[in-house]
């Protein structure tokens, strides 16, 4: 690089001892800058293993403990490869909050739903795509002559979901729809 050049900006995603995860948005998908790298790490020293991700901008570096990752940045900004900068405030991080399991469950279902509902333009939710599984369900293991056993359950499950979303419906109390 000449002088007037700068390089990649990158950020330290996550940091254990001996392995560090760094993110370089601006050369995301440039799979020819993800290959230099990886062709002048090669020759760094204290470097175990080097995991590259161009679609998402982010190297992997597993590196001996008693190397320095100060040193591996060194090396990195010598060659003309990155200068390691403080995270981005606008970056996003994702973490998983400390919830009881069914909270979790519960809220992931919810989401699912949401984005089933908004997929479909409010044709089809949860409930109605467990609904239909379950008469699918039923109906194959009719096909297989289990009648009384397996595909009765089923229907049974499939009816008192749909009797559950019909009275949710009905009930003016739940619907903010209707008026009193």
């Amino acid at each position: 690089m000449t002088g007037n050049e700068s390089y990649p900006s990158a950020y330290i995603k996550h940091q254990l001892p001996g392995r560090v995860r760094l993110k370089i948005p601006q050369k995301k998908g440039d799979f020819r800058y993800f290959d230099r790298i990886a062709e002048l790490f090669s020759d760094c020293p204290g470097i175990t293993q080097l995991q590259l991700n161009p679609p998402a901008a982010s190297i992997l570096i597993c590196h001996e403990i008693e190397i320095q990752f100060l040193n591996i940045a060194e090396f990195a900004q010598t060659n003309g490869l990155f200068t390691i900068i403080e995270q981005p405030a606008e970056e996003e991080t994702f973490s998983i909050p400390y919830l009881p399991i069914p909270k979790l469950t519960s809220t992931g279902l919810s989401r699912i739903d949401e984005s089933l509902t908004d997929f479909s333009r409010g044709l089809v939710d949860g409930r109605s795509l467990l609904f239909l599984a379950l008469i699918g369900l039923a109906v194959r293991q009719m096909t297989k002559g289990a009648i009384m056993g397996p595909a009765s359950t089923l229907l049974w499950y499939a009816f008192s979901v749909l009797k559950e979303e019909n009275e949710k419906t009905l009930d003016p109390d739940s619907h903010p729809d209707f008026d009193s």
